[in-house]
């Protein structure tokens, strides 16, 4: 693999030269940004990527759709290996077939140019068929988390509008409900064991569902059955890949309200071609272990997009297992890996099992989702050999917006340099402030998402009108252009990748009748990065008749498994400021050494 220099910031030293004018103009950069990022001083926290950075210049991006810049893979690629499921092969001619078969269905359907089609699978062939089925029609794909509860997901579909819904049909239950308050015209379901290898070994982490026999559901489309009886689609629909949306991903927000953040046909072309010239993982076609969720953004931005690009393979995974994670890692020769902190955890925690299989096809090992730890990093690299690289990403940047320079030891501990685009350091006021010194990351590039569906106040607020996109994240640029990592301006709460909303959590446990009042903030925890805390007063009439786990209990009834509480702290007072609100912050400081 190329050896990479660290970068230096030499503005007016040839920074600007042929080379980055060149590239920055063959990507589409707009030229006022261009002027504007000759303006800013050496002591400005502002950096700029230079292409000489990278493993390989970003050759033009291409103004088509996503469908479309997957069948340019097809074309050159069909009889290679594009997708390993449950152990049986799919080539790139044979995915296509399905993409364009399912597509047909879509549009018999009534789904077309700017339709909204939902999915909840876990990571799956099906889920990759739909995602690019609906790209074909020129409808837009959301993928709702497999973890919601049924109020959860009426949230979704009533907000992004989508009338159409592929499921695993051991989930039907969550939305029967939801049909009868007519927020479903039509049901897919589908079933793991409907695309099988003969000889698949089942992980015992998918043995519940595996053991339920499939069933037909009345009023419900059979997903394989619907898409077979179709004849394949020819033409896919004419977008504009910059204005239209291929991907609607929702994500926390801090008013307990999701948002759904729109993604375009060239974002997503954008990243494909960034994440696989800039940081080049293997010296070969990506073998890509696809653990991150494919209702997360890394789940597509890392784990699919890119692969498919350079003709990989991807390889999803359904649910982790430790034991299955080391055979498929060995048998199918999987090089790279993007994972949370709590993936490579678990492997080390696994040590001899670790021993006993060959890794030796890993190249390159990437931490996603979360900030990795030094000491896991270092734990990480003596344990395998190999370097566990930092990256930064939201959904809002479609995923990984930095990233780490391999071989860079001394700056572990940063997140990196931004990736063909841009990054300042900003106080309250938007004022650029000086190297080494904290304020909100803004960040600024083409891979930046269009803005908040349905929500302009939201939109106008983050994604300012000169293309800065306002983080929400604390950082600061050192002299050397690397971007480090320093916590949340936003109350948000980070568990294991997921975003979690305090006051979403809040608004559940002010449901409890014996709730006078709450607060929810997040706590550092080494292995999920943070863990949700609820800190209650009680009613008079149900002090000391309510548990720890009454409340937990009462949460799972309304949540997903990882915004439940995991400590519920008792009080007889909360803190507060003189206007009455509720001091987050400072009884953060109270109770978590780290401030979160």
């Amino acid at each position: 693999m190329k050896k990479i220099m660290a970068p230096r910031y030499t503005a007016g030293q040839g920074f600007f030269d042929k080379a980055f004018f060149d590239c920055y103009k063959g990507i589409g950069y707009p030229d006022r940004w261009l002027e504007e990022s000759q303006t800013y001083a050496p002591e400005d926290a502002y950096v700029i990527s230079h292409p000489t950075w990278f493993y390989e210049a970003i050759p033009e991006v291409p103004e088509i759709s996503i469908y479309e810049l997957f069948a340019r893979t097809v074309k050159k690629y069909p009889d290679d290996v594009a997708v390993i499921f449950l152990d049986k092969a799919v080539t790139y001619g044979e995915l296509d077939l399905m993409i364009r078969k399912y597509a047909a269905f879509l549009k018999e359907i009534g789904i077309g140019k700017n339709s909204v089609v939902a999915t909840m699978l876990p990571n799956s062939l099906q889920h990759i068929v739909a995602f690019y089925a609906a790209a074909f029609v020129g409808a837009v794909h959301t993928p709702i988390d497999v973890m919601f509860k049924p109020k959860e997901i009426a949230d979704q579909l009533k907000d992004s509008r989508a009338r159409v819904i592929l499921v695993l049909d051991q989930w039907h239950e969550k939305l029967v409900d939801l049909k009868a308050d007519g927020l479903i015209d039509h049901e897919i379901v589908t079933h793991l064991q409907d695309w099988i290898a003969p000889k698949a070994v089942v992980p015992s982490t998918l043995k519940l569902c595996w053991d339920m026999p499939k069933r037909a559901i009345a009023g419900t489309f059979d997903f394989f059955a619907s898409m077979e009886k179709h004849a394949p689609l020819t033409e896919p629909e004419k977008v504009d890949p910059r204005k239209d949306a291929a991907l609607l991903l929702y994500t926390a927000g801090t008013t307990g309200k999701n948002k759904g953040v729109l993604e375009t046909h060239f974002n997503l072309v954008f990243n494909s071609l960034t994440h696989t010239h800039a940081f080049r993982a293997t010296r070969e076609r990506e073998v890509n272990f696809s653990i991150m969720p494919m209702f997360h953004t890394s789940g597509y931005l890392l784990h699919q997009l890119p692969v498919f690009y350079q003709g990989g393979t991807v390889i999803p995974i359904p649910l982790f297992d430790a034991a299955d994670a080391f055979r498929i890692i060995e048998t199918y020769r999987v090089n790279v890996i993007f994972a949370p902190p709590t993936f490579f955890i678990a492997l080390m925690n696994q040590n001899e099992l670790m021993k006993k299989h060959d890794l030796s096809s890993i190249q390159m090992t990437i931490g996603c989702a979360a900030p990795v730890p030094v000491a896991v990093q270092d734990q990480w690299k003596q344990m395998t050999g190999l370097e566990l690289v930092n990256g930064w990403g939201m959904t809002e940047t479609n995923s990984g917006g930095i990233i780490s320079i391999p071989g860079i030891k001394e700056k572990f501990d940063s997140i990196g340099i931004p990736v063909y685009s841009e990054v300042k350091i900003t106080d309250e006021m938007g004022n650029i402030l000086g190297r080494n010194q904290e304020g909100e990351i803004c960040y600024r590039g083409l891979q930046v998402a269009a803005g908040y569906y349905n929500n302009p106040r939201e939109t106008e607020m983050t994604f300012l009108p000169d293309g800065w996109l306002r983080t929400g994240d604390k950082g600061f640029v050192d002299k050397e252009d690397f971007v480090h990592f320093a916590g949340r301006i936003k109350h948000l709460i980070v568990v294991s990748g997921y975003n979690v909303s305090p006051v979403e959590v809040e608004h559940v446990l002010y449901l409890h009748p014996g709730v006078e009042e709450a607060m929810v903030t997040g706590q550092h925890d080494p292995y999920q990065g943070e863990k949700v805390k609820a800190t209650i007063s009680l009613k008079l009439d149900y002090m000391d008749k309510i548990s720890e786990q009454d409340i937990m209990d009462f949460c799972k009834k309304h949540l997903a498994s990882y915004k439940v509480p995991k400590i519920v702290d008792f009080r007889d007072i909360l803190p507060k400021s003189p206007t009455g609100k509720l001091m987050r912050q400072d009884h953060n400081k109270d109770d978590d050494p780290m401030g979160l």
